[in-house]
């Protein structure tokens, strides 16, 4: 791939590229050139305006959560769920779109599983602690009387 100077602004672009980045003038190899008399007034409107390009963004990576799950649920479905929430960018990044979708959905899925898992162990240590202090409680209580 090689680079070209823009003609209006002077920025580098790709060759292929139809329009500069930096400024909107169409390149050389542009099919539709717009009209002379509203060039001008074209390229400045949408940067007077505020104008900003609304590219797609990458599907959530989970990250974050996978590391909490991780640190305070369930270490093997957090390490699983850490894996694919580090694979979501670089493969949206790489063109990937699909992968990154799918690694974003394992990644969501193993969270989940990890947070839910150790939310039930949770609840099963809670209960068996206080099912064993009520069991100490009881058998101290008979041998008195």
């Amino acid at each position: 791939m090689a680079l070209i100077t823009c003609k209006e602004c002077g920025a580098q672009i790709s060759e292929f590229a139809e329009v500069c980045p930096s400024c909107g003038a169409p390149t050389s190899i542009s099919k539709t050139p717009p009209k002379e008399e509203n060039t001008q007034q074209a390229y400045q409107q949408p940067q007077q305006a505020g104008y900003t390009q609304n590219p797609e963004l990458p599907p959530k990576s989970w990250l974050v959560e996978s590391i909490l799950v991780t640190i305070l649920c369930c270490l093997p479905f957090g390490i699983v769920g850490i894996v694919n929430a580090s694979k979501v960018e670089s493969r949206w990044y790489a063109g990937d779109k699909a992968g990154a979708k799918r690694a974003s959905e394992e990644a969501g899925r193993w969270t989940k599983i990890g947070f839910f898992s150790g939310l039930a162990f949770a609840f099963i240590y809670v209960l068996l602690v206080v099912l064993g202090a009520f069991n100490g409680f009881w058998d101290g209580y008979s041998h008195y009387y």
